[in-house]
C-alpha cells in the first residue's frame, strides 16, 4: 500500500512539474499579417503564461510562397534556405533568452521580453540608437565617456576631439560618408595610408587608431553598432622622436644659474623640482597652485590616475616649491614653460646636436636638433625616472612618483643612453680572480 502511494505521489509530482513547465513555456510562431494580399509583412508571435506579443520582424514575403502550416516560406522560394534559417535562429535565440531568465528567476514581464525581442530584431542595436550618424555618436562619446566611472582628464578629452576631427577630415577628403559597418579592414588600411600621406609619423597614426578603437568599443558596448572588425585594427607604435634626460652636469649648471627674470626663474625651479620628483606637469602645477607645503610629505591625488599618494620630498625641494608658489602666475602654462626652458638650455650651453629618425610610412627621415631646443617640462620627469633607476631605486617606487599605471609604460621613460652599462656589467658580481 505504501509503495503504491509513493508511486502515485511521484507520478502526480512529475505530472504537476510538466504542467508547470508547460504553463511557463514560451511558444513562438511566424505568421503573415495580411493573408489576402499578394505581399505581406511577416509577424512574430510570442505566447507564455497568459502573455502575448506580436511584432513585425521587418521582412515581407509573397503570400503564395508562405506555408501556413509550417509557418515558414516554401522550398520553391528563391531565398527559402537563408530566410528560414533566419527565422529559426530568431526563434531559438528568443527562447534561449526566455529560458535563461526563467531558470534564474528573472523578470519575465511582457515589457522585459518585448525589449529583448526589439534588441534581436534591431540586430543588437538599441532602437533609439539606429538613426545616429557615426560622428554624432563620436560626439556623444566625447561628452559622456567615463572609463571606470570617472571622466578622463581635460587633455585626454581634447585628444579624442582631435581624432574625431581627423576622421571628419578623412571623410571629407576621401568623399566618403562612413557608417559603423564601413569601419572594416579596408577602412583601416586606407585611414593609415591617409595619415601617412599627411606626414603623420607612426606614433601619431597609432594614437589615432587607439582612440578610434576606444570609441568603437564604447559605442559597441552601448549598442550603437554590431561591427567588431575594429578589434583587429593594429595600433602602430614607435619610440618617441626625441627622448632626452639631463645629465648631472647639466642639472648642476641649472642649479647654479642666477637669473633676474622671474619667468625664467620659475621655469628653472620647476625643472629642478621635477628632476627630484618626476611628477606629471598637471600634478606639480596643482601642488604649486593649491597645496600648502609644510612638511616633507606631499599628499596628492594624481590627476590622470585619480590615485592618492604620499610622496617624500627633501627640505631643499620643499623650499623650491614654496618659492615656486610665490613666483606663480596664471599664464604659466605648458607652452610658456617650454619656451622659457629653451632659453635656460641656451644659457647653460646645451648645444650638443641630437639626432632622431622619423618614420613616415616606409620612409625614414633623420632630424637633428640642439639639446636646448628639446628642453621641455617632460624632460624633468624623464630625468627623474632615469636617474632614480640608475641609482638603483626600485621601479615600483619610481612608478609611485611618476604615476605610471604599469612598469611597461614607465620603462619608456628610462633613457638607456644615460646608463653606463659598461660599469654596471663590470661590477655585476664582486668576485675575486
Amino acid at each position: 500500500m505504501l509503495s503504491y502511494l509513493l508511486k502515485h505521489f511521484c507520478n502526480s509530482f512529475v505530472l504537476g512539474t510538466i504542467l508547470i513547465i508547460g504553463m511557463n513555456m514560451l511558444r513562438v510562431k511566424f505568421n503573415l499579417i495580411t493573408k489576402n494580399k499578394s505581399v505581406s509583412p511577416v509577424q512574430m508571435s510570442l505566447n507564455w503564461s497568459g502573455n502575448r506579443i506580436q511584432k513585425n520582424i521587418g521582412y515581407s514575403v509573397e503570400t503564395k510562397y508562405w506555408d501556413f502550416n509550417k509557418h515558414r516560406v516554401k522550398p520553391n522560394h528563391n531565398n527559402a534556405v537563408s530566410f528560414n534559417t533566419f527565422l529559426h535562429d530568431l526563434e531559438t535565440r528568443i527562447i534561449e533568452i526566455y529560458n535563461e531568465k526563467l531558470n534564474y528567476h528573472k523578470d519575465l514581464s511582457k515589457n522585459v521580453i518585448k525589449k529583448e525581442l526589439d534588441k534581436l530584431l534591431n540586430n543588437g542595436i538599441e532602437k533609439e540608437h539606429r538613426n545616429f550618424s557615426l560622428i554624432e555618436v563620436f560626439e556623444k562619446f566625447i561628452n559622456t565617456y567615463k572609463p571606470n566611472g570617472k571622466r578622463p582628464s581635460k587633455k585626454t578629452i581634447t585628444n579624442y576631439g582631435t581624432t574625431r576631427n581627423k576622421l571628419i577630415k578623412y571623410m571629407k577628403d576621401r568623399k566618403a560618408n562612413l557608417d559603423f559597418d564601413d569601419l572594416d579592414k579596408e577602412f583601416y588600411e586606407d585611414f593609415v595610408l591617409y595619415c601617412y600621406e599627411n606626414k603623420n609619423n607612426d606614433n601619431t597614426v597609432g594614437t589615432n587608431i587607439a582612440k578610434i578603437k576606444t570609441f568603437l568599443d564604447w559605442s559597441f558596448e552601448n549598442k550603437f553598432h554590431t561591427n567588431e572588425d575594429f578589434r583587429k585594427f593594429k595600433v602602430l607604435k614607435s619610440e618617441a622622436l626625441f627622448s632626452i634626460a639631463l645629465t648631472e652636469e647639466e642639472i648642476q649648471k641649472i642649479h647654479l644659474l642666477e637669473l633676474d627674470d622671474p619667468d625664467l626663474e620659475f621655469a628653472r625651479l620647476f625643472m629642478l623640482v621635477n628632476c627630484h620628483v618626476g611628477m606629471r606637469l598637471s600634478d606639480l602645477m596643482d601642488v604649486i597652485k593649491f597645496h600648502t607645503v609644510t612638511s616633507n610629505i606631499l599628499k596628492i591625488i594624481q590627476v590622470k590616475t585619480r590615485k592618492p599618494v604620499n610622496l617624500y620630498i627633501s627640505d631643499r625641494v620643499k623650499d623650491m616649491i614654496v618659492k615656486l608658489k610665490e613666483l606663480y602666475k596664471v599664464r604659466y602654462e605648458e607652452q610658456v614653460l617650454n619656451r622659457n626652458l629653451n632659453e635656460i638650455g641656451k644659457l647653460i650651453g646645451m648645444d650638443k646636436i641630437e639626432s632622431s629618425t622619423k618614420l613616415v610610412g616606409n620612409d625614414r627621415f633623420t632630424i637633428e636638433k640642439p639639446r636646448w631646443q628639446l628642453l621641455t617640462t617632460h624632460v624633468g620627469r624623464r630625468t627623474f625616472a632615469t636617474t632614480a633607476a640608475m641609482k638603483r631605486m626600485p621601479l615600483h617606487v619610481i612608478k609611485q612618483y611618476t604615476g605610471h599605471k604599469s612598469l611597461d609604460s614607465l620603462e619608456k621613460y628610462l633613457n638607456a643612453a644615460n646608463f653606463d652599462d659598461r660599469e654596471i656589467l663590470e661590477n655585476l658580481f664582486n668576485l675575486e680572480w
